[in-house]
């Protein structure tokens, strides 16, 4: 049997799920809004840089590469499923329910998280991204823009641009202002 002379050190792999895994997961989750999506997207994203360890740098950012390894299996998820729709079309299903729990207040708030993660999954993808990365995992725009590859000021006139789309969803919605 042949063995493998550039062993992965456990270690290091073992430092990447321990300080990113929560972050890695609650931005799969927000990719995909459903959990067994987001457990396959996660999985993948960790397989993937299993296979690529040696490109990524411990010392430097990994959280950049484990975050644009998912992204880019998600898109390719899209290309894919957006193939098989056109080839045999499905009925989509709203899988997201409010839970009523008989205060008004409650179920007002319930309803505009709803309506927030409505407007922010029908945003173009080049707003979407970076709203999800910024305000579900906590990433800093320097960070954002090293993910997505694109200058601070873009990924700061994406994020407005959004605030300014999501907040006009809301006012259409008679919340808000």
């Amino acid at each position: 049997m042949h063995v493998i002379s550039q062993a992965i050190p456990h270690q290091e792999f073992a430092y990447l799920v321990a300080e990113y895994g929560d972050s890695v997961y609650r931005f799969c989750r927000s990719l995909t809004y459903t959990r067994e999506d987001a457990d396959d997207l996660f999985q993948e994203t960790y397989l993937k840089a299993l296979e690529r360890f040696q490109q990524v740098n411990i010392l430097g950012n990994p959280q950049s590469f484990l975050f644009s390894t998912a992204l880019f299996i998600w898109k390719s998820w899209k290309r894919k499923f957006a193939r098989r729709k056109r080839l045999a079309p499905i009925e989509d299903v709203n899988e997201f329910t409010v839970n009523g729990s008989g205060m008004d207040d409650t179920l007002s708030a319930q309803e505009e998280i709803a309506i927030v993660h409505e407007l922010v999954g029908a945003l173009p993808e080049k707003f979407k991204i970076p709203v999800i990365l910024y305000y579900t995992v906590e990433m800093s725009v320097p960070e954002i823009a090293l993910v997505l590859d694109v200058p601070e000021g873009t990924v700061k006139s994406r994020l407005f641009k959004a605030r300014k789309i999501i907040e006009k969803g809301l006012e259409a919605n008679h919340y808000g202002k």
